[in-house]
């Protein structure tokens, strides 16, 4: 029998749910990339800025849960455009901020299910283009992506000096 999950916009009672589950995305992306915040920085403080950029881009909070229980979450904002890439024609796209699910809960289609909704509100306001960031070491995210019909669109490479 397969577990009932609900996607529903974030409530303030979610608060701490959503805080473990970025604790958890904390700590996998630390081991690809040193200069990640410690886990445990990740607070109250994060999830308010996460509402103040979604509230800022009209976008939305979006939850994952299974019997009451946050298992994940995705952030989307709605009204990002070009306006910043002088090279670029101006357009409208839609930017996921983070996407997280729980380490336990991982591979069982709650992303998927997280990136769809994202993808349904983000059509529902008019948009054709949805965009995310991973980490280019993050090999299973990128595949993950891949199969939700991403296409890398900007690589961005750096140096240690």
């Amino acid at each position: 029998m397969k577990t009932a999950v609900t996607i529903r916009s974030f409530e303030e009672h979610d608060l701490d749910g959503v805080i473990a589950v970025a604790r958890d995305l904390q700590k996998a992306e630390r081991m690809l990339f040193a200069r990640m915040k410690l886990p445990e920085d990740i607070g109250k403080d994060y999830v308010s800025q996460i509402c103040k950029s979604v509230t800022d881009h009209e976008g939305a909070f979006l939850v994952a849960e299974i019997a009451g229980i946050i298992v994940g979450y995705c952030t989307l904002l709605t009204h990002c455009d070009s306006s910043d890439e002088p090279e670029e024609a101006f357009y409208r796209y839609a930017f996921v901020g983070d996407l997280a699910v729980a380490e336990s809960r991982r591979s069982n289609g709650i992303g998927a299910m997280l990136i769809d909704e994202a993808g349904r509100i983000a059509k529902a306001a008019g948009i054709n283009w949805l965009r995310l960031s991973v980490l280019a070491s993050n090999a299973a995210a990128r595949r993950f992506y891949a199969r939700q019909g991403f296409a890398e669109h900007l690589i961005k490479v750096e140096k240690a000096l």
